[in-house]
């Protein structure tokens, strides 16, 4: 993945301006990018959740992702970011969106992997 590419995809989410750079992670645009992502995300989708098991070593669960969370029930948004929810076997989950991995490729994927680089890189 080009980071122009991405950076422009992004800048197109937030609506930023060319010459911009891409704003830091706030209340304020992580509205906007939830609003965004409820509009254009395809639920529900299989989705991978790594959980940290010891130094340097995960596990990584398959989950199934059914929604994404109002915004008011994101805890510590500017920490963790937006959530979502689904399942993992039978049970119900919510972790943060930016901890998710995705299984397929499509639409969804890149919706997911831009919000994740522009999270992790701007907070």
């Amino acid at each position: 993945m080009s980071i122009e590419n991405y950076e422009k995809r992004v800048a197109h989410i937030l609506k930023v301006k060319e010459d911009e750079n891409l704003p830091k992670v706030s209340e304020k645009t992580l509205n906007v990018y939830h609003h965004y992502l409820n509009k254009n995300l395809s639920f529900p989708f299989d989705a991978k959740y790594p959980e940290e098991t010891g130094p340097l070593e995960k596990i990584h669960y398959d989950i199934k992702i059914t929604d994404i969370l109002d915004i008011d029930e994101c805890s510590d948004l500017e920490f963790y970011g937006l959530f979502c929810k689904g399942k993992q076997g039978r049970c119900k989950i919510a972790i943060p969106l930016a901890k998710v991995e995705m299984k397929q490729k499509g639409k969804n994927q890149q919706l997911i992997e831009d919000y994740n680089m522009w999270f992790w890189n701007y907070r």
